[in-house]
């Protein structure tokens, strides 16, 4: 009985470690399992004067690798915030444009802020909390 909990400890620290080195087969250990990091840049002015701004307010976003500097492609780009929201998808060079109304956003105090949210396959999501300052 002494001799049979040894043995299946080792038996079973066995197949643990041929089941482990199968699953880092499958997941490779190349650089394309890791996802990369990224950034996103809004370009031109990342302040709102709702009084100075016309009705329909464009921003342009870049969103780039954050290691090597090459554009990201088919990026998903979001500004949300104040009762507003605006999606859009980044073209080859890793440039879009967010658009919304100056009626659609609801400024209860002096300022407000919108949320930059970019997602991409093969990449980490990046968030800026505080993109856009949006004041009177």
């Amino acid at each position: 009985m002494a001799l049979g909990l040894p043995v299946k400890m080792v038996v079973l620290t066995i197949v643990g470690m041929v089941g482990l080195a199968a699953m880092l087969v499958f997941i490779n250990n190349s650089e394309a399992a890791i996802p990369k990091p990224m950034h996103a840049n809004i370009n031109g002015s990342s302040l709102i004067i709702l009084s100075e701004s016309p009705d329909l307010i464009e921003l342009p976003v870049e969103v780039i690798n954050s290691k090597d500097g090459t554009p990201v492609e088919k990026a998903s780009a979001a500004l949300s915030g104040m009762s507003a929201a605006s999606i859009n998808i980044t073209d080859s060079r890793g440039d879009t444009v967010l658009k919304f109304n100056k009626s659609d956003l609801e400024l209860t105090a002096q300022e407000g802020y919108l949320k930059l949210t970019v997602r991409a396959a093969g990449f980490r999501e990046y968030e800026n909390e505080f993109a856009v300052k949006v004041v009177n």
